[in-house]
């Protein structure tokens, strides 16, 4: 049931006009026994007096009465509907919101299908709580509660013969609840899964096939699918049961009906033209009690996958209104700084003292593993924790929104993503609002990106292809650097943005960013060391801690370690 109201929540907005389409679609049932009843008896009645005009006013008042309730049921349906696409829309918006906020943590340790599987199947699948599971599920009970009331008016016994009726036929179908429940999680992971297979084989074309990986590769997606499928016939097994109990169960209804109805008239209780009125409604609250079951069946898959949905919604972090962050400076402090990944068993930073001043090039290095990449993503702000001890512009990052301390640095790693867009569009992503072409131009021409875009067909409006497979990767990397100056953050962040370049470009670079110090501050890890020997300040780091500090002269003439990486 928390999963229903969570749903629901989307629903609010629209709540009006989804009330009224719910009631006007799901009381036809009850609506077209009740007329079918009454009109039936009335053409009866007429035809037994021989009342010809009696007849052929049965017969109109039916026909009018058919056109204004369909046109009814019409209006009905399309405002339920229209209210369920909004909360769709809403429900994926918020799930999307959800995908972005999350910590760059779960981003890293969950499959990259997952968001697309999310916001496709499970949505999808999780939205039909608002119309066909709800929809059946509503009608029953406006059928059943009016239907019985009226049989209650016209002879109580058939009041409580509607009611004994429609309580056999909910427990005929309640008992499928449980395992349509299971197949529905069932169904949902294995879908993901295969899902996450084909996304593996997508992005893994080129070593599949260096490994003559083929075989293996189809093997392992034909075993995904074998579970759909064998997930098929089971969910086709528990729907042929459960279909047969409804026909044995309508059919023992229809039996019992007639059979209590006729012995009512044989007895004088009932006339047969009142019976005529009794049969659709006796009939509809067996039939609509029954629905109830069915319904509570058909909404075991859609709250399995409103379970997955709202796993991933309540698990990022609520948006914190904070302010905006006032710099006096640029000043960075680092103060005793320790770092544990989530579900990690042990620190990966370890009481990390620094201080940045405005204008420095300060250069990370140490061997792999030694923590200068997360050191920088963590002043970044892409691990986010309290109280880490973090201060710029004598601001503390505690005290702002994680938005507004992002918005002071520009970062290039050397993944260099792009995106399945133009050249120009990926470097303007950089800043926000409108950019003008001769600022992109000036960010390309100071990342050394603008001779080799020009000599593309296309240029600037040459398309990068998804993950900037349309380029090389130091064409990648030259772009994803002239996206980071066109930010214009006070501080720069390059976390082995050349390593994809070639020496006289990574030369280029080199001197682009050492030109950038006079504006900006720079922080910079590269396992070439010959390219960071001007920088202000070298940190060396082994195993999350800082073994020292200094220029490359003065750890030179201090550090045995530095010398030895240096040598290496």
């Amino acid at each position: 049931m928390i999963y229903f109201k969570k749903m629901f929540r989307f629903m609010r907005p629209y709540l009006p006009i989804y009330s009224v389409g719910i009631m006007l679609s799901s009381s036809q049932d009850f609506v077209f026994s009740f007329i079918i009843g009454l009109v039936g008896s009335t053409i009866i009645a007429g035809a037994v007096a021989g009342n010809v005009p009696e007849i052929v006013r049965g017969t109109l008042i039916s026909m009018g009465v058919f056109v204004i309730l369909l046109t009814l049921v019409g209006i009905g349906r399309y405002l339920y509907n229209r209210a369920r696409l909004f909360a769709q829309m809403d429900l994926k918006q918020k799930l999307f919101r959800s995908f972005l906020q999350r910590g760059l943590e779960a981003s890293q340790t969950s499959h990259s299908s997952e968001g697309i599987t999310a916001l496709n199947t499970d949505a999808d699948t999780a939205s039909e709580l608002y119309g066909v599971a709800l929809s059946p599920f509503l009608s029953p009970i406006i059928t059943g509660v009016f239907s019985s009331i009226t049989l209650f008016v016209i002879d109580w016994r058939l009041g409580v013969a509607a009611i004994i009726l429609g309580i056999v036929a909910y427990f005929s179908q309640s008992h499928f609840v449980k395992p349509l429940g299971n197949w529905g999680k069932q169904r949902l992971n294995a879908n993901a899964n295969a899902v996450k297979e084909m996304s593996d084989i997508f992005q893994g074309a080129m070593p599949i096939r260096a490994f003559n990986m083929q075989k293996k590769t189809l093997d392992a997606a034909e075993n995904k699918m074998n579970v759909l499928r064998l997930l098929g016939f089971r969910h086709a097994l528990i729907m042929m049961w459960q279909r047969l109990f409804t026909t044995i169960q309508g059919w023992l209804a229809l039996v019992v009906t007639f059979g209590f109805g006729g012995w009512l008239v044989a007895t004088g209780a009932l006339s047969f033209p009142t019976l005529l009125l009794v049969l659709p409604l006796l009939e509809a609250v067996s039939s609509e009690l029954g629905s109830i079951g069915e319904a509570m069946v058909d909404m075991q898959p859609p709250l399995e996958a409103a379970k997955r949905i709202f796993a991933i919604i309540d698990d990022s972090p609520a948006s914190t209104d904070k302010g905006s962050m006032s710099l006096n400076g640029t000043t960075l402090h680092v103060k005793g700084l320790n770092f544990k990944y989530q579900n990690a068993k042990e620190n990966t930073l370890h009481n990390i003292d620094l201080d940045i001043a405005p204008g420095e090039m300060v250069a990370f290095v140490g061997a792999s593993g030694s923590g200068k990449s997360t050191l920088l993503r963590i002043l970044v702000g892409f691990y986010e924790r309290e109280q880490l001890g973090l201060t710029l512009g004598g601001t503390s990052s505690d005290s702002v929104s994680i938005v507004e301390w992002r918005k002071n640095f520009a970062y290039v790693d050397q993944s260099c993503k792009l995106f399945d867009m133009t050249i120009k569009e990926n470097i303007a992503l950089g800043r926000k609002g409108d950019v003008q072409d001769v600022d992109i131009i000036a960010s390309a021409k100071r990342a050394f990106a603008h001779d080799f875009i020009e000599n593309l067909e296309q240029g600037y409006d040459s398309s990068c292809g998804e993950k900037g497979a349309s380029l090389s990767g130091g064409q990648r990397q030259r772009i994803a650097i002239a996206r980071a100056l066109i930010k214009t953050a006070p501080i720069l962040v390059f976390d082995e943005a050349t390593s994809a370049l070639d020496s006289e470009s990574e030369k280029n670079i080199m001197e682009t960013i050492e030109s950038l110090r006079k504006d900006h501050t720079i922080l910079i890890t590269t396992h070439n060391l010959h390219n960071i020997l001007n920088a202000n300040k070298i940190v060396l780091m082994d195993k999350g801690r800082i073994i020292c500090i200094g220029t490359h002269d003065a750890l030179m003439a201090e550090s045995d370690a530095y010398r030895v990486l240096f040598a290496n």
